[in-house]
This record gives C-alpha cells, structure tokens and sequence, in this order.
C-alpha cells in the first residue's frame, strides 16, 4: 500500500471521527477533546487515534473511560462514510505531546533564565 494512501485514508478517519463526536455523541463524561492524528498501519488493520483532552489527569482518564465505552459507536458511524472493505479497529490513546513540548520549553526558559 502507498504511504500517502494511507496517510490521506488516516486523515478522513481522522475528519470522520471529529465529526461523530462532535455532532453524534452525547456523552459529558468526554470532555473538551481534540483529536490530533490518526495512524494506520500498512494492512489497515489498526488505526490509532491519538486525542488530547483540556484539564487534569482526572478529566483525561474519564475521557478515556468514555472513549472505550462509545467506540464500537464511533467505529460504526465513520464505517458508513469511509469506504474500506474491512475498517480498522479503533484504538484510542492519549497524545502527550503538547504536555512533553510545553515541559521542555519551561526547562529551556529555566536555564535561560539561570544564565542571565
């Protein structure tokens, strides 16, 4: 399978499932969440969905407990939009990124700050 297949494949996964839940899905308990990328592996068997979530460690893992609770959910919806023959399975996982990059840069302005 070509990388930008399934780079574009992973991107209208991605578009799908931030429409589900933002139109479709009900649930409180998800809180403000974003979702920042979406990985397929070559076969198309898996795809993992990568999302941050606004608040504390208690907002993401309620967050978390939503997400497993309305996936089939999730899976179903963005099934009928994207036509693959068989769709991935959906595997949520928190995107730390944003936290790790805001960490390095308090670190660097740190030092910064003790050379001055």
């Amino acid at each position: 399978m070509s990388e930008l297949r399934v780079n574009r494949l992973g991107e209208q996964i991605k578009k799908e499932i931030t429409f589900v839940l933002a139109t479709k899905i009900k649930n409180h308990d998800l809180g403000f969440i974003t979702i920042t990328e979406v990985k397929l592996t070559g076969d198309y068997s898996q795809a993992k969905v990568y999302y941050t979530v606004l608040g504390d460690e208690k907002e993401k893992e309620k967050t978390r407990m939503s997400l497993a609770k309305v996936k089939g959910f999730i899976k179903s919806e963005v099934a009928k939009k994207v036509k693959v023959r068989k769709f991935p399975e959906l595997i949520f996982e928190y995107d730390d990124t944003s936290e790790y990059a805001m960490r390095i840069e308090s670190l660097i302005a740190s030092v910064s700050k003790g050379e001055n």
